[in-house]
């Protein structure tokens, strides 16, 4: 044993992290980097002999895998703890984390083969440099308080009643006049669990965002590097550190998507190593864990992934030779059993969870969240969208030969068919689609460069398109920020006033822009009127559409509003649809307060 932790470092910090976390914690001291690191990171040095063999040939794609990989392995720990009946206190969820550590240094698999020396300082600035120019560019989106957005609310407020119930399957006291909670688990759980771990206020939590941000360039670098050399991640990494479209994500807070995001980018790296060279025992474990985490973070990603796998193996398999095809099926049946093994904790939540759905509404609700490609260029900026097609071009007569380029492709491929599935009549979000090209596309434009110049000129390359785009993102970013705006000071003034004029569980009525924020600042019972594309959950549909007539003043929804002592509406007057159509604005009503971004009316008693 003495010589098995010697020869596992990055196991033995992993326990370091988190040993000295649990003893500050038990002394009453908080350290939120600790704990985060306890959470994300230490797990993913534990266990990081899981990784891929391509993977663990650098300490450095080690090193920028593990977050994804603890993020994976946190979650599904914590699940499973919660849907077993225990209590996700600090308590609980130190030992389990202790737990995971342990089964790292007990592992039979190399975690790395070999040390960090002098040769990965030139690729680690790179990297570091491509994680500081995102931090800037993110800093510019939604650096200080308070954030932009309206989806943070809504996780800010799951993780408060996590970390005060210990449990996932909890009731919103306050949404929609009182439901389930229905958001995927994976973030809540985390979420919550750092604030049992560190006591700091929830509102903390609006900035967590941020840890998946990083992850993600963390991610494809990891990915690229792996597969085509040190010069492709720094690249990749610092092309996915510029793009809008990786702003834009964190302006309106798609927490969940954003973290599924970087777990399917260890996904791709396993689909293609399973493909080339089949996987081993670990390798399978890591891409089974990897799987369920997926499906416990984002039900939309974990469609994605599903559809891309289903594309990536039936292509590996019809291009490869006999023995090799055994090979796949093989490692797909290690794969499956591994899932199999570590899904019943998630697989009970989710069907717990799905129980208060009501089902799925029809395609039609989503048809006014088609793709719209002009602002998809914009996004992914119109000199990485050229770099983009050049690419592709380019890729297309490498796919025969590179598993990778192939699993990239297939994952393109997919996420084109969803973006146009109406046609189909399959019910999505279809817009969502264009949040994961730049995991298609990033690493496909790092390959190219690197196969058709030389070196220096890839490097001047790569830099000159970074910096030049990232011009773009830095003026873009502040139209971003206001674009999502709605707790200005001004706003929050408003608000304020509001609560301290409403009685205990009083009800409020909202629009969509309003809905989940209203719901954390003024706690109480809210009827927020979504649109049906908001709406994932069919059984939220009946309460939207009586916040839309209260709003629209229709006789129903003026004697809800009287049966629910309904004294305040509140509303953004720049509020759109996701057409970018201004919303209806609400037909009764006295103003009380007006602003930029809210307003605020009282509806006459009786």
């Amino acid at each position: 044993m003495a010589r098995r932790v010697g020869e596992r470092p990055l196991a033995v910090g992993a326990g370091l992290i988190v040993a000295l976390e649990a003893l500050l914690g038990s002394a009453g001291a908080s350290a939120p980097l600790l704990s985060i690191a306890a959470l994300a990171l230490a797990p993913g040095l534990a266990l990081a002999p899981l990784l891929p063999a391509r993977l663990r040939e650098s300490p450095l794609t080690v090193l920028a895998a593990a977050p994804a990989l603890g993020l994976a392995a946190s979650s599904v720990l914590l699940i499973t703890l919660a849907s077993a009946g225990v209590s996700l206190d600090a308590t609980a969820i130190r030992l389990a984390l202790g737990g995971l550590v342990a089964v790292g240094l007990l592992l039979p698999w190399p975690e790395a083969a070999r040390p960090l020396d002098r040769a990965d300082l030139p690729v680690a600035g790179g990297l570091a440099l491509a994680l500081a120019l995102g931090a800037v560019l993110q800093q510019r989106v939604i650096g200080g308080d308070p954030v932009p957005g309206n989806d943070w609310a809504k996780y800010v407020l799951y993780g408060r009643e996590v970390a005060a119930h210990g449990g996932l399957l909890i009731t919103n006291p306050f949404w929609m006049l009182g439901v389930p909670f229905r958001e995927d688990p994976a973030v809540p759980a985390l979420y919550g669990s750092f604030l049992s771990l560190t006591g700091e206020p929830a509102a903390t939590l609006a900035h967590g965002i941020w840890i998946f941000a990083v992850t993600s360039i963390l991610g494809v670098f990891a990915l690229a590097r792996a597969f085509w050399g040190d010069l492709a991640g720094v690249i990749a990494a610092g092309l996915l550190a510029v793009l809008p479209i990786s702003h834009d994500i964190l302006a309106w807070h798609g927490a969940p998507n954003l973290a599924a995001i970087c777990l399917l980018t260890l996904v791709l790296v396993y689909l293609a190593v399973m493909t080339t060279d089949g996987l081993g025992l670990g390798e399978a474990i890591g891409l089974g864990l990897l799987l369920v985490a997926v499906a416990a973070t984002h039900r939309l990603s974990a469609l994605v992934g599903a559809m891309a796998i289903l594309v990536v193996l039936a292509w590996g398999v019809a291009a490869a030779e006999p023995g090799s095809r055994r090979g796949i099926l093989r490692s797909c049946g290690a794969v499956a059993l591994a899932a199999l093994a570590l899904s019943p904790g998630v697989l009970y939540d989710l069907i717990e969870r799905a129980r208060t759905f009501g089902g799925t509404q029809d395609y039609r609700a989503y048809l006014s969240a088609k793709v719209n490609l002009g602002p998809v260029v914009g996004d992914l900026s119109v000199i990485f969208t050229v770099m983009a097609v050049g690419a592709l071009v380019f890729a297309v007569r490498l796919a025969g030969r590179d598993r990778a380029v192939a699993a990239l492709l297939s994952l393109l491929a997919v996420v084109i068919a969803l973006a146009y599935s109406w046609l189909f009549e399959i019910p999505t979000a279809y817009f969502r689609m264009a949040y994961y090209l730049p995991l298609a596309l990033v690493p496909l434009v790092a390959l190219a460069l690197v196969r058709l110049l030389p070196p220096p000129r890839a490097a001047a390359a790569g830099a000159l398109a970074s910096v030049a785009i990232a011009v773009f993102a830095w003026v873009q970013g502040s139209n971003v920020r206001d674009f999502y705006s709605f707790t200005t000071a001004a706003s929050l003034r408003g608000l304020d006033a509001v609560s301290a004029d409403l009685r205990p569980n009083e009800v409020v009525v909202t629009d969509r822009c309003w809905s989940f924020q209203a719901t954390w600042l003024l706690s109480t019972r809210t009827l927020p009127a979504l649109e049906p594309e908001d709406i994932q959950p069919k059984a939220e549909l009946r309460r939207a559409r009586q916040a839309r007539a209260v709003l629209d003043g229709t006789p129903e929804g003026l004697a809800l509003a009287r049966r629910l002592g309904v004294h305040y509406l509140i509303v953004d007057p720049t509020c759109v649809d996701t057409r970018e159509r201004p919303t209806r604005p609400p037909a009764v009503g006295t103003p009380l307060y007006v602003s930029k971004r809210l307003v605020v009316l009282r509806l006459p008693e009786g």
